[in-house]
């Protein structure tokens, strides 16, 4: 299996009892029952899982927008984020790559990619995506390298109260990022480099929507061996973090969601969100900034196919 080849995220939708659970594809070498030993269901974090497969198109997608091409993104009637604002959030002063995803922040919240996401603007309702901004990064001081998905919440949410990051809104999203040994388990008891390379979510701040990601340290604890298409791991963190950018955006509310309607946005019901549909294949784009940075392609319904934008 070349390096080159598409993630286990890419996902497959099966359905039981009435709940949708995506599953990981056929990891090389194993078929059948493998197929179904990491899953993850609707109403938890949407993950990019740690592997690899062969090259693969998700089976014919049950929309209301009855795209012509069954690889499309449906729109199910949620929300968007239209004018992101990312605020790197580093869990300590030990994360790698600080200063290169500042200015990765700076570069893709303008631009090329923004540009291409704009196709996943809205009419009913009227969501229009254009250019975002970087909020100011911040820094704590955690020494927690045991972390669950509610102890960053929780973070999150006292954060907010001290005034140390701005208030939750329909545009801000938080890419919390993690040093090295630490492990990060989701809600659903899943751990970091083990099942998932990151994933985003969303919860519920005094009836505000909160939009996050988690970006585990991809250079070790497991990342490094199947986390991103390159052999530098800088590219990796890159790749990786686009994935989850481009999914918030386009599918901001996807942890509230239980059921393939609302509040989800653009979905695909067998291979899941615009990064899932391309996992692992390995673009260089030049950002808003300038600079061209290692991202993960995007599928496009405009063009019907995985593009780097």
């Amino acid at each position: 299996m070349k390096r080159t080849a598409l993630f286990t995220s890419l996902s497959v939708a099966t359905f039981s009892l009435g709940v949708v659970v995506l599953s990981a594809g056929c990891v090389a070498g194993q078929e059948g029952t493998d197929q179904q030993s990491s899953a993850q269901s609707l109403g938890h974090e949407h993950m990019m899982l740690v592997g690899h497969q062969a090259t693969a198109k998700p089976e014919q997608a049950s929309g209301p927008t009855g795209a012509a091409n069954p690889n499309n993104l449906a729109y199910y009637g949620g929300p968007v984020i239209q004018h992101v604002n990312v605020v790197p959030v580093f869990w300590n002063a030990n994360v790698a790559y600080k200063n290169y995803l500042e200015a990765f922040y700076s570069g893709i919240t303008t631009g090329p990619v923004m540009s291409f996401l704009s196709q996943y603007s809205t009419t009913s309702p009227a969501q229009t995506i254009g250019n975002g901004t970087r909020g100011t990064p911040y820094t704590d001081n955690q020494t927690s390298t045991n972390v669950t998905d509610a102890a960053v919440q929780a973070r999150l949410n006292a954060l907010f109260t001290a005034g140390k990051l701005p208030a939750p809104n329909n545009n801000n999203l938080y890419m919390v990022h993690f040093p090295p040994g630490v492990s990060v388990t989701n809600s659903q008891g899943q751990a970091s480099c083990s099942v998932f390379c990151a994933y985003h979510g969303t919860y519920k701040r005094n009836n505000q929507d909160v939009y996050y990601g988690i970006m585990p340290d991809q250079g070790s604890g497991g990342c490094q061996n199947g986390c991103g298409s390159s052999s530098i791991i800088a590219r990796n963190t890159t790749e990786v973090a686009s994935h989850e950018f481009a999914e918030a955006v386009t599918d901001a509310a996807v942890g509230l969601a239980t059921t393939i309607s609302a509040p989800l946005a653009w979905y695909n019901s067998a291979g899941g969100e615009i990064g899932d549909l391309c996992n692992g294949v390995l673009g260089y784009a030049k950002l808003g900034d300038g600079n061209t940075y290692a991202v993960q392609q995007l599928w496009s319904n405009k063009v019907g196919a995985c593009v780097t934008p």
